[in-house]
């Protein structure tokens, strides 16, 4: 289900969907139900708007031809909604009919992989929803070596290289970058006299509700991500020109303001994602943040296939999460079938 701050977004959309539509929200039926999951298929949310100003325009009133949003999104938004009225249905705020018909028990004749059942030894039974979108697999959306080259090509000044290079390099979420404190790095061979006992360069991802600029790591675990030696040379080049900045320079914060009002105020996430936006018109093709986080899992699992070190370097609360990084590639299946072939001539 994700993080608390996930749930709450998700039962928001629903909450604003109810309004607009005049629905009760402890007690939608079936139908209500379908309505409000191609209210969402339709309308986007305000980060995928188009322009620089997207997050702040009107909420509900946009529609889009083509699809707002992915099945497994709307799929998630679902879950949350029916798992809100379950919820309500036990606290007496509507009747347990209405929890009931949202969804019914139907036996499994094929388990999941990975599901643990536990001591149970009865047929596997599980509540499936009776409105659901299909979710089809698709690999996720990644940039390639060359296109985070240009990109980095593009950026104007030290510290948005940087931004680009590090989520490259770390596979880290840009709340998780933008939270990031100058104590949470530590980039000498050995920081045991700052109480740390991880060898080599790391940094430390920390979850903080207080961050001035709204930046909230997703996971509630804190985690290492090790540094290599390319990214230490490239903090060392940006702390350069930040800390020649007054007002960046006593900030604790790593990402800063450096040029525009108020200078020396943490970077929010929003920035980041402009800066993309920039980014993407310089360069002529789209380029999002998560893209490169996308590129780092896939690089570290086609490297290692090993998803469980893949789940620690991204944070990920399951294994399973890790599962679309390790898709089968056109290359490999080429190569598969040509060994397949050598090995096999001459055979009858």
């Amino acid at each position: 289900m994700g993080t608390g701050r996930t749930y709450a977004g998700r039962l928001a959309l629903y909450l604003t969907w109810a309004a607009l539509a005049k629905v009760d929200p402890v007690a939608p039926g079936v139908d209500e139900m379908a309505t409000f999951a191609r209210w969402l298929e339709r309308t986007p949310s305000r980060k995928h708007r188009p322009g620089r100003q997207r997050r702040r325009a009107p909420a509900a009133n946009t529609v889009m031809l083509g699809a707002a949003r992915s099945a497994a999104t709307v799929e998630g938004i679902l879950a949350a909604v029916v798992e809100f009225v379950r919820f309500a249905a036990s606290r007496g705020w509507c009747e347990p009919a209405v929890a009931d018909r949202l969804s019914f028990r139907a036996e499994l004749r094929f388990l999941p992989s990975g599901w643990d059942r536990g001591e149970r030894t009865g047929r596997p039974v599980v509540n499936r929803r009776v409105v659901r979108r299909r979710r089809p697999e698709q690999p996720p959306a990644i940039l390639s070596v060359e296109q985070v080259g240009v990109l980095v090509d593009a950026c104007s000044n030290c510290r948005d290289r940087f931004i680009v290079e590090g989520l490259y390099a770390t596979g880290l979420r840009v709340a998780e970058l933008c939270g990031l404190r100058l104590a949470d790095l530590h980039l000498v061979p050995s920081a045991i006299h700052l109480g740390c006992h991880v060898a080599g360069a790391h940094l430390h991802v920390v979850r903080r509700e207080d961050n001035e600029n709204g930046a909230l790591a997703k996971s509630v675990w804190p985690r290492v991500v090790p540094i290599t030696k390319t990214m230490v040379l490239c903090h060392d080049v940006y702390r350069f020109e930040r800390d020649a900045v007054p007002e960046a320079a006593e900030s604790d914060y790593l990402f800063v303001n450096l040029w525009r009002a108020p200078v020396g105020r943490a970077m929010s996430p929003d920035g980041v994602e402009r800066l993309f936006m920039r980014l993407s018109a310089r360069v002529g093709f789209q380029a999002r943040p998560h893209m490169l986080r996308h590129s780092f899992a896939s690089k570290v699992a086609l490297a290692t296939k090993d998803p469980a070190l893949v789940k620690e370097l991204l944070g990920h609360a399951s294994v399973s999460s890790t599962d679309v990084y390790l898709h089968a590639r056109w290359d490999d299946m080429r190569a598969a079938a040509d060994g397949h072939a050598r090995t096999n001539r001459g055979a009858p």
